[in-house]
């Protein structure tokens, strides 16, 4: 741990989780020894634990989406047995552009849709290196218009649409939103962002306060996500790529959430920042003495689980759902 650990809030609950995944980090040697493959294994393991005794929902429907970049499989959250057209919230899973699928976020969407009573849409990108970006975008911008196309045929108003994606899910979710806005289309009606990827830079005080692994995803790991996601240098003042340098007028409302042992956190703050000179609504929540994650760790952290509750009640309320 950091010099810095007397002076850091770590919630209880965090302690024996964040243990386990420095040990196994540091079981499994530098971030990018392993193969694609095997690191898509070793995070299919690792987030297996957190999707136990998933919640009943009313169905799940598994189906492809043809875009620009082939075929994408979406998998769709009903939480309920209604006849009437209802809102929808598109999900774009983290895992630094390499790692995870539809079961990535299995229970974490399954609580949100319950809570929400919205249905969610959630995407299964082409991943980094094969895809380089901006093909996981491109896809995700597709998958969006399609749905506002066909939304009534899968029970959804096509009126009441939002995006969202946590970590580097988080990163196309804006990007998403603002190659929308760029184009004219404008109905969006939300953003939930949770501790997204907006920049490749790691010269933040976050970055150097918990950017040297003992608290998960340090500063090393992002470069390399980077990397994988990248097709070079010039891609970092890009911002589509690099969503933090985009222009924040007239973009859907957001919903930010930020984690305080996350190097990432500086990013998001920066974020909400130049949201609010943009006079775009942003609505911050930030959750300190949590890692990078912990918004799907509901199932061992009381504050994930309060998380996922808060914002499953902006939704509610975005889409003034009683």
């Amino acid at each position: 741990m950091s010099d810095a650990d007397d002076e850091v809030y770590i919630d209880p609950q965090v302690s024996p989780l964040l243990e386990r995944m420095v040990a196994t980090m540091a079981e499994r040697g530098p971030i990018g020894s392993a193969p694609p493959a095997q690191m898509r294994q070793n995070f299919n393991a690792d987030v297996a634990g957190w999707n136990l005794d998933p919640p009943d929902i009313h169905k799940i429907e598994d189906f492809a989406i043809e875009t620009r970049s082939g075929i994408v499989p979406v998998r769709l959250y009903h939480p309920r047995d209604l006849d009437e057209a209802l809102p929808c919230l598109v999900f774009i899973h983290g895992g630094g552009w390499v790692v995870g699928n539809l079961d990535t976020n299995e229970r974490t969407m399954r609580c949100l849709a319950l809570a929400s009573g919205v249905r969610i849409l959630s995407v299964d990108y082409p991943l980094a290196p094969e895809n380089k970006f901006p093909i996981a975008l491109d896809s995700c911008v597709d998958v969006l218009r399609w749905l506002h196309q066909h939304a009534e045929d899968r029970g959804i108003d096509p009126n009441r649409l939002a995006i969202g994606g946590d970590s580097a899910g988080g990163n196309i979710a804006l990007a998403t939103a603002v190659d929308l806005r760029d184009a004219g289309d404008r109905w969006l009606q939300m953003a939930l962002l949770i501790y997204p990827a907006l920049s490749p830079q790691t010269d933040s005080r976050s970055h150097q306060q918990f950017g040297q692994g003992d608290y998960g995803l340090g500063s090393a790991a992002m470069a390399f996500f980077w990397e994988q996601y990248l097709p070079g240098e010039s891609a970092q003042a890009d911002p589509r790529a690099a969503p933090l340098l985009a222009d924040m007028h007239n973009l859907p409302p957001v919903y930010l959430v930020t984690a305080g042992l996350d190097a990432l956190t500086d990013d998001s703050n920066l974020l909400a920042e130049k949201l609010e000179a943009a006079a775009t609504p942003v609505m911050h929540r930030h959750y300190p003495g949590v890692v990078h994650g912990f918004f799907s760790m509901a199932l061992f952290l009381d504050v994930g689980g309060q998380a996922v509750t808060e914002a499953a009640a902006a939704l509610k309320e975005v889409f003034a759902l009683s």
